[in-house]
């Protein structure tokens, strides 16, 4: 949990994102396969609620699922995206967090605490 009151946006069966200012923390359900296929209609909605405004990205993984890090070429392209942060709560994926930050052309950052990784959104986006 976090000290940062977020406001649930959007819901499927297979993630949860919900929005505190222009940070979108981004839940995915135990076993999804997470693609642009699948995610692409998911994130339109997304950005057309947050605007033309500067905001950051927060992977929360509480559960574990799958992603083709070559998907993270959709995230480099969107000019008010200013970062993408992931919280990590097993150590045990930290070798795949080094291979998607291979893929990431935008500042990306990994945390073991939610409150931490608001607060370093919330710089990002004023810088």
């Amino acid at each position: 949990m976090t000290k940062y009151k977020s406001t649930v946006i959007i819901k499927t069966k297979e993630l949860t994102i919900r929005v505190y200012n222009a940070i979108a923390i981004v839940e995915i359900e135990e076993g999804v396969a997470v693609s642009s296929k699948n995610g692409l209609e998911i994130f339109e909605r997304l950005l057309s609620i947050i605007g033309d405004q500067p905001w950051v990205y927060i992977s929360n993984r509480v559960n574990s699922y799958s992603l083709d890090p070559n998907d993270y070429r959709h995230l480099n392209e969107i000019h008010t995206l200013k970062g993408i942060g992931v919280i990590q709560y097993e150590k045990s994926i930290k070798t795949a967090l080094e291979l998607e930050k291979m893929f990431v052309k935008k500042p990306f950052k990994t945390f073991d605490d939610l409150d931490l990784a608001i607060e370093w959104a919330l710089g990002k986006i004023k810088e």
